[in-house]
C-alpha cells in the first residue's frame, strides 16, 4: 500500500478550471468534496473501525472451534488455519481442493494470513514428488508456491537455490540471500544451525583424530610387531612369534571393544617413536574421549528449546512455525495456570490466542507477559495488535510509542502505527511512520504489503519473541544445571559414549601403554636400518663399518669385495624396497584422503582432509542432522546440492593428492641429493705439498 500526502486523496476544484465560480460558491463546493471523500473513507474503513459483535467468534472464545477448516487431504491429515484480524477482513472459507495452488494463495491474500504452514509443506511435498517424476517445471512452481504460503520456511528456497545452481546462478544466489535474511530473523533457524553444527563439528573432529590415528599405527606397525616379536622370542619360535605379532596386532580389533580403546594402547606403546606432530593428535584424542561421555549435556543443553516437559520454555520456542489449533491453545492455557509467572508461556498463549480470534484471552495473557517484562517492545506491539483488533485505536497508539520508545528499530511498531494513523484519517502521520518502518526494515513493509487486497487494507504485523531473549535462555547457567544429557541416535549404542567407566579405561590404559612404551624403548631401543629404513633393534641389527643394518641389507653388504661395490649393492637393495613401499604408499593415497600426507608426517594437514572426507561420507553411513526444530523438512533435509557435494569431494582429493605429490618429489629431491657424489675443493694439505715440491 502505497501512501499519499498529507491530504486526503479527494478530489479538488481549479479557480482555472471553473472561473464564473465565486469564491463563496467555490469554498461550499469544496466543503461537500470533503464531505463527501470523508463519508467515502468512513465506509471502506468501517470493517475495520467496527467492534466484533458480541455473537461473533471474535468476542466469544467458546466459538473458536466453530471457525471454518480446510478439507483433509489425502493422507488424512486435517489442516487447520488461523484466523484473521477481527474486524479487518470478514472469515472466508478456505478452499476445498487442496490441489489448487492459486486457489489457497488467493485465500491467503484475501484473509490476511501471514502464513498458512500445513498448507506450504504439502505443497512442498509434492513439488518433490513432481521433480522426481520429471516434471521440473510443475516442481518449481508447487515449491515456489510453498515459500510463498509459508515465507518463515526455510526449506523451499534451499531446495530452489540447488535446483537454479547450475541452471540460473542467480536466482540461487536470490535464494540463498532469503536464506540467510530468514536465519537472522528466526531464533529456531540459528539454534538448528549451531546445533548441527556442534554436532557435526564434534563428529567430524573425533572421527578426524580416531582415523589419523589409526593410520599412523597402521603407518608404524612393523615398530609395533617388532617390539613384540624380540619379546615373544624368549618364549616360542622365531615364526610363532611371528604370528603371534600380527595375531596381537589385529585381535584387539576384533575383540568387541572397539576401535578407540586399541588405538590409545598402540600410540601409547609408539610415543618414544613418534614425532612432535603425531604426539600431538595421541594427545589431542585421548582428550576427546575423555570428553566424549560429557557431550551429551552439551548436546542436550542445545535440545531444550524442544522440551515441551521442561521449563522456561515448555516447547513455546516451535509455536512460531505451527498452525494453529484449539487443542495446542488448550496446552498453553493450561501450562499458563500451572506457570503464572512464565512470560514465554504467556506469550506462546497471547500469541495462539490471537491467531484463534480470542481476543480476550489474548489482551490478558500479553499484558501478564508485559508485567513480567515491562521494556520489550514486541509485547507492547502485539498487545497493541491486539487492542486495534478490539477496536480501541488510542490505547493501541500509546503502546505503539511505549514499543518505539523501548526499541526505536522496532520496524513493526512503525508500520502498525501508520495502519492505525491511516484509519484515523492521520495520512501525514500515517506516511512518516510507514516511511520510519521502510528505512528501519523495507522486507517487512514490502511482506506485509503483498498481504493487502484491493480494498487496501493491510495487516497488522505481529512480532515472535525476540532471539536474543531465546538464546539468553538457552546458554543461562542455572538452565544448564538442569539439563539431562541427551546423546544423538548415531552416537547412541558406541563405547566411547558409554559413560565414566570408558573415561576411566582410556585414562588408565593410556597412561599404562604411554609408560610401558618408555620403558621398552629404553630396555631395547629401535631404529631405522641405516640403509633401507627397516625397523631394527640391538639384538637383531648387524654392524657394517659404523653401519647399524638390517639382516637382508647386512648380507647384500657381506657379497661385496670392496666399499664401492657395497655402496652399489646396498643402494639397490633400498632402491628395491622404496619401489614397494612407493607403489603401496601412493595407492592407499589415491584411495584414503590424507594417507599421503601422514606417510610424511604432515599430521595436521592430513586429519584436518581425514575430518572434512568424514562428514561428506556421513549421509552414506546413516549420520544425519539431529535437531530439527521447524516443522516439516528443515535446514539439513535433502536441500544440499549433489554438485556442491561432488565439488567438494574432488577439493578434498585434489588437495590429498597434490599435498602427498608435492611431499614425494621434496622427498626424492633430497634422496638424490644424497646419493650425488660431492664434490670438494683441494685440502690445505694437498696445497701445502704442492708448495713443497
Amino acid at each position: 500500500m502505497t501512501f499519499s500526502p498529507s491530504r486526503p486523496p479527494c478530489g479538488r476544484a481549479s479557480h482555472d478550471g471553473d472561473a464564473s465560480v465565486g469564491p463563496r460558491a467555490f469554498r461550499v463546493r469544496q466543503r461537500r468534496l470533503k464531505v463527501a471523500a470523508a463519508i467515502a473513507l468512513l465506509l471502506m474503513f468501517a470493517p475495520a473501525l467496527a467492534p466484533a459483535e458480541p455473537g461473533s467468534a471474535a468476542g466469544d472464545p467458546s466459538r473458536v472451534a466453530a471457525l471454518p477448516r480446510p478439507a483433509a487431504d489425502a493422507a488424512g491429515a486435517e489442516s487447520t488455519v488461523p484466523a484473521t484480524d477481527a474486524g479487518t477482513a470478514p472469515a472466508l472459507a478456505p478452499p476445498s481442493d487442496l490441489s489448487d495452488l492459486n486457489a489457497w494463495l488467493d485465500y491467503k491474500r484475501r484473509a490476511h494470513l501471514s502464513a498458512l504452514p500445513d498448507e506450504s509443506r504439502l505443497f512442498y511435498r509434492r513439488g518433490l514428488i513432481a521433480e522426481r517424476a520429471g516434471q521440473d517445471q510443475e516442481a518449481i512452481r508447487l515449491v515456489r508456491g510453498a515459500a510463498e504460503l509459508d515465507p518463515a520456511f526455510v526449506t523451499p528456497h534451499l531446495t530452489l537455490a540447488s535446483w537454479f545452481l547450475t541452471r540460473d546462478p542467480s536466482q540461487a544466489l536470490l535464494r540463498y540471500a532469503v536464506v540467510l535474511d530468514l536465519v537472522r530473523r528466526s531464533f529456531l533457524l540459528q539454534i538448528e544451525m549451531v546445533a548441527n553444527l556442534v554436532f557435526f563439528t564434534l563428529h567430524g573432529l573425533f572421527v578426524g583424530l580416531l582415523a589419523t590415528s589409526l593410520v599412523i599405527v597402521l603407518l608404524r606397525q612393523t615398530e609395533l610387531r617388532h617390539l613384540w616379536e624380540e619379546r615373544l622370542h624368549r618364549l616360542v619360535s622365531p615364526g610363532s612369534a611371528r604370528v603371534w605379532a600380527w595375531a596381537l596386532l589385529v585381535l584387539p580389533f576384533a575383540a568387541g571393544v572397539g576401535v578407540a580403546l586399541p588405538v590409545v594402547v598402540f600410540m601409547g606403546l609408539l610415543w618414544p617413536l613418534l614425532r612432535a606432530r603425531e604426539r600431538a593428535v595421541y594427545v589431542a584424542l585421548l582428550l576427546a574421549l575423555l570428553a566424549a561421555p560429557f557431550s551429551g549435556h552439551l548436546i542436550g543443553r542445545l535440545a531444550t528449546p524442544l522440551r515441551e516437559d521442561r521449563g522456561p520454555l515448555f516447547g513455546i520456542a516451535t509455536l512460531q512455525d505451527e498452525a494453529w489449533s484449539p487443542a495446542r491453545q488448550a496446552s498453553l492455557q493450561r501450562l499458563a495456570t500451572e506457570h503464572p509467572d512464565d512470560p514465554f508461556v504467556l506469550f506462546g498463549l497471547g500469541w495462539s490466542a490471537r491467531q484463534g480470534r480470542d481476543l480476550a484471552t489474548a489482551e490478558t495473557a500479553y499484558r501478564r507477559a508485559l508485567a513480567l517484562w515491562p521494556a520489550d517492545a514486541r509485547v507492547l506491539n502485539n498487545l497493541a495488535n491486539v487492542r486495534v483488533a478490539q477496536g480501541s485505536l488510542d490505547p493501541a497508539i500509546d503502546l505503539y510509542r511505549r514499543a518505539i520508545a523501548a526499541d526505536p528499530a522496532d520496524a513493526a511498531a512503525h508500520f502498525n502505527l501508520s495502519q492505525v494513523y491511516t484509519r484515523q484519517f492521520e495520512y501525514r502521520a500515517a506516511s512518516e511512520a510507514a516511511a520510519r518502518a521502510s528505512a528501519l526494515d523495507f522486507e517487512l513493509v514490502k511482506t506485509q504489503q503483498a498481504l493487502g487486497t484491493e480494498d487496501g487494507v493491510l495487516p497488522l504485523a505481529d512480532q515472535w519473541i525476540a532471539p536474543a531473549t531465546l538464546w539468553r535462555t538457552v546458554l543461562d547457567a542455572d538452565a544448564a544445571a538442569r539439563t539431562e544429557p541427551v546423546l544423538p541416535v548415531v552416537w547412541r549404542g558406541h563405547i566411547e559414549t558409554s559413560g565414566l567407566p570408558f573415561a576411566g579405561a582410556v585414562l588408565v590404559l593410556g597412561l599404562g601403554s604411554l609408560m610401558l612404551g618408555m620403558r621398552w624403548q629404553r630396555a631395547m631401543p629401535l631404529r631405522p636400518c641405516r640403509n633401507c629404513g627397516r625397523v631394527v633393534c640391538r639384538r637383531c641389527a648387524q654392524r657394517r663399518r659404523e653401519l647399524a643394518l638390517c639382516p637382508a641389507c647386512a648380507e647384500q653388504e657381506s657379497h661385496a669385495e670392496s666399499p664401492e661395490f657395497a655402496r652399489m649393492l646396498l643402494a639397490r637393495q633400498r632402491a628395491r624396497m622404496e619401489r614397494g613401499r612407493r607403489l603401496m604408499r601412493t595407492t592407499l593415497a589415491a584411495l584414503i584422503p590424507g594417507y599421503g600426507l601422514l606417510a610424511f608426517q604432515r599430521v595436521f594437514r592430513a586429519t584436518f582432509l581425514i575430518a572434512c572426507a568424514a562428514q561428506l561420507a556421513a549421509p552414506w553411513l546413516g549420520v544425519t542432522a539431529p535437531f530439527a526444530y521447524q516443522t516439516g523438512p528443515g535446514l539439513s533435509d535433502g536441500t544440499a546440492s549433489p554438485i556442491v557435494a561432488l565439488g567438494a569431494w574432488i577439493a578434498v582429493y585434489a588437495a590429498s593428492l597434490l599435498g602427498y605429490f608435492s611431499q614425494a618429489a621434496s622427498a626424492a629431491a633430497q634422496a638424490a641429493a644424497r646419493e650425488a657424489p660431492v664434490r670438494s675443493r683441494p685440502s690445505q694439505v694437498t696445497q701445502v705439498t704442492a708448495k713443497a715440491a
